[in-house]
């Protein structure tokens, strides 16, 4: 048959030919069979695979797609409906092909869609109970990053805290043969660390779901496993913190945000003592995952200085910018960022609400020249918030500087030629 042939030519590395003759089988097997035949859905899920692992390798007609991803995400797509038709709509091999589908989405920016399909996932993977798959807990870490981008601050709440119980829930699994961090923080299962009632799950009532290996040999480019589990829980807590401090809870923000600040200083910590042990050939890659642990420590440090701020604890914030400007400035690659200029405005605001009028200018002054390094539009909202506050410090500024002193800083004059020793007093 077509498709043999078409398995044949895959075996011999002809993908060109591999991808022309399963695409005529499964024209031939639709016009025969419909759309939604088990047989049209296994075949089309044949060819996606041959894209998915060998794309790059493969002539991409301009009428079919510009790139693999492209073609993946087509094939995936076509082959959904006979898939559901097949094994229904909760099983998990339909909620595979989803993650599949929203991954692809996000991969090519479209964001909307990428969270439909995730939560189509879940939907397919049943609803929770006594096991839970480990691609549902990678989905929900998902879903809770594509509604912080969405702003849904209330939604984000309920979906980061199930995200978090279950990344609780599955890291005894993802570690039985890993290491864990250096430090404890990030390691324990104290109240303190899962951040209590302020950013964890309510507790169930009846026995926690128990998240299990998969079985399966097929894992998701999503799957969480030892490697990116502290960047998925970082991520979430970061994106609690940020939930939370967008709807005023600053408290439970603290918590979050803290939380996550102790991790990310951990991660930092983990990636130095790996960079300062491992063979020369790997210093590039280490000196890069390095240079990310510390930028999230930074946004660690700017998203608890800002809970702080909004709380009107100034100092408090003052002891989280100051240190990311410091990290920020440590840094050739970083000291001329964004990220640079935002934690410059941050400071700005700060020395200005503590009336150091000052270092309020020269920090927005240099916020305003990295803005402008970066090619931030003068007229942009982000620029005008931050000249408004440095013509209020400058003219605060001239008010001191013009102002009489008082009697008591009224400096004492001596005059050219006069004794200035203490020889009337006995000398």
């Amino acid at each position: 048959t077509l498709l043999q042939i078409g398995k044949f030519h895959y075996e011999i590395r002809q993908y060109d030919a591999a991808v022309s003759t399963i695409r005529r089988a499964i024209s031939i097997l639709r016009n025969a069979l419909g759309v939604n035949h088990p047989q049209v859905g296994k075949s089309t899920l044949l060819l996606a695979s041959i894209y998915e692992r060998h794309g790059s390798e493969i002539g991409l007609p301009a009428s079919l797609g510009t790139t693999k991803e492209d073609m993946e995400l087509e094939l995936y797509v076509d082959a959904l409906e006979p898939l559901k038709a097949t094994l229904g709509e909760v099983h998990n091999e339909v909620g595979y092909l989803y993650v599949k589908i929203g991954y692809l989405y996000g991969k090519k920016g479209d964001m909307m869609l990428s969270f439909f399909a995730y939560k189509a996932a879940l939907k397919a993977y049943g609803e929770p109970s006594s096991v839970i798959h480990p691609e549902v807990v990678s989905i929900w870490v998902r879903v809770t990053e594509h509604l912080t981008n969405l702003k849904s601050w209330n939604e984000v709440l309920v979906a980061g805290r199930r995200a978090l119980f279950l990344l609780r829930r599955s890291k005894n699994v993802l570690f039985q043969d890993a290491p864990p961090l250096l430090g404890t923080a990030a390691s324990s299962n104290s109240a303190a660390s899962s951040g209590g009632s302020s950013v964890s799950s309510p507790q169930p009532t009846s026995a926690p779901p128990v998240v299990v290996a998969s079985r399966s040999s097929k894992k998701s480019p999503i799957q969480i496993t030892s490697d990116s589990y502290y960047v998925a829980l970082f991520m979430t807590l970061q994106c609690l913190g940020q939930a939370h401090t967008s709807l005023s809870n600053y408290p439970l923000a603290r918590d979050a945000c803290s939380e996550s600040l102790r991790l990310a200083w951990e991660m930092a910590l983990s990636n130095n003592y790996s960079a300062t042990t491992t063979p020369a050939a790997k210093t590039n890659k280490n000196e890069t995952t390095l240079t990310h642990s510390i930028l999230q420590v930074i946004r660690a440090l700017k998203r608890l200085g800002k809970a702080y701020l909004l709380e009107k604890h100034y100092n408090a914030a003052l002891e989280c910018f100051l240190p990311s400007l410091e990290l920020l400035r440590s840094s050739k690659e970083m000291e001329g960022t964004l990220d640079c200029a935002s934690v410059l405005g941050s400071l700005g605001f700060l020395y200005l609400k503590l009336k150091r009028f000052t270092e309020s200018s020269n920090f927005l002054r240099e916020c305003l020249r990295l803005y402008q390094r970066n090619g931030v539009d003068k007229n942009d909202r982000e620029t005008r918030k931050i000249r408004a506050w440095l013509e209020m410090a400058e003219s605060r500024e001239e008010e001191v500087g013009a102002a009489p002193p008082t009697f008591l800083e009224i400096p004492t004059i001596v005059f050219h030629g006069e004794v200035t020793d203490n020889n009337d007093f006995g000398g």
